[in-house]
C-alpha cells in the first residue's frame, strides 16, 4: 500500500520503531536483574510487554501522527520544516532515553514498573526533587543522554532525509489512515487496560517485566490507586477475623455476624449497684 511508503507514515514508523527498540532493551536489562525470580516465561513477558508497548505507542504518537498526516505538502516540503522533524526526532530520542534511565532507577529502588509512587512523586516534586539532586549527578547524566540523542540522530540524518523526501500521500488516502488510528485507539482501549493482560497468571516479576512503565504511569495517573496486597504484607481473611474478635471480645459481648469480618454484635448492660433505685 502506497500508505506504508509515504513520507508521514514512514517518519512516524522511524520514530516509533526507535522508542520500541528502546523498550525492548529497557525489559531485557529488568530481566537480566531478576532471572531467577521471572522464571522461563520469556514468551508471556515479551509477548504481552510488547502488546503494551505498541498500546502506549499508538496513545503516545497520535498527535503526531495526526500532524504528519494532515500536514500541507507546500509546508512539509519547506526547509524550516526539515529542521523542525529533526528536532523532534532528537527531543523524542532524548526522552526516550530519559525515561529508560528513569525506569532503571525506579525499578532498582522498587523492583516494579512505574506506578502511582511515581505519580506520587510528582505531586511531591520539591521534596523529590531535592531527593534526586542531592543522590544523583543530574546535570552530568542529563547532559550525558543530551550527546547520546544527538550522536544518535547524526548517525540517522540520511536515512530521516531519504524518509522526509519520500512521496505523500493522497487526501484520501491520509484521512483514511486517520480514521484507522482512531479505530485502533478504541480497540486499545476496550482490550487493553492496566491489569489485563498482563496480570493474568504468573508471579508479580512476570506482571511487571511484561508491563511498560509509561503505559502504567499514565494508568496510575488515570486510576489513582495502589495496589494494596502487591506492596504490604497480609493475612487471610479469617486469621484476620479472629484476631479483630479477639480485641473486641467481653464478657457482656455477642457477635451476630456470620462473615469472619463481620464485627456486628449485641452487647448486654450490665446492672451495676449504683442503677439499684431503692423507694422507701
Amino acid at each position: 500500500m502506497r500508505i506504508f511508503t509515504s513520507a508521514p507514515l514512514r517518519f512516524v514508523l522511524t520514530v516509533t520503531g526507535l522508542w520500541l527498540v528502546v523498550f525492548t532493551l529497557t525489559r531485557l536489562v529488568l530481566l537480566a536483574t531478576h532471572l531467577s525470580e521471572a522464571g522461563n516465561a520469556y514468551a508471556s513477558i515479551f509477548g504481552i510487554g510488547a502488546l503494551y508497548d505498541l498500546s502506549f505507542l499508538l496513545f503516545a504518537a497520535l498527535p503526531m501522527s495526526l500532524y504528519v498526516l494532515l500536514c500541507p505538502p507546500a509546508l512539509w516540503r519547506s526547509r524550516g520544516h526539515y529542521w523542525f522533524l529533526q528536532g523532534l526526532l532528537i527531543l523524542s530520542v532524548f526522552v526516550m532515553l530519559f525515561t529508560a534511565v528513569a525506569e532503571w532507577l525506579f525499578w532498582d529502588e522498587f523492583g516494579v514498573r512505574f506506578n502511582f509512587i511515581a505519580v506520587d512523586y510528582l505531586v511531591y516534586s520539591d521534596e523529590v526533587l531535592n531527593n534526586i539532586l542531592e543522590s544523583y549527578p543530574i546535570g552530568k547524566l542529563l547532559s550525558g543522554l543530551a550527546v547520546i540523542a544527538v550522536v544518535i540522530c547524526i548517525i540517522l540524518y540520511r536515512p530521516l532525509k531519504r524518509v522526509i523526501s519520500a512521496p505523500l500521500p493522497t487526501w484520501r488516502v491520509r484521512l483514511l489512515s486517520v480514521a484507522a488510528l482512531f479505530a485502533l485507539t478504541a480497540i486499545v482501549v476496550c482490550f487493553v487496560d492496566q491489569d489485563t493482560p498482563r496480570g493474568e497468571g504468573g508471579n508479580t516479576y512476570q506482571h511487571e517485566l511484561a508491563s511498560n512503565g509509561p503505559y502504567q504511569f499514565f494508568a496510575a495517573f488515570r486510576n489513582n490507586e495502589l495496589d494494596y496486597e502487591q506492596f504490604y504484607a497480609t493475612l487471610p481473611n479469617d486469621v484476620v477475623g479472629r484476631m479483630i474478635h479477639q480485641e473486641m471480645a467481653e464478657s457482656d459481648v455477642r457477635f451476630i455476624g456470620k462473615d469472619s469480618l463481620d464485627v456486628r454484635r449485641v452487647v448486654t448492660q450490665k446492672k451495676r449497684p449504683s442503677d439499684i433505685i431503692l423507694f422507701w
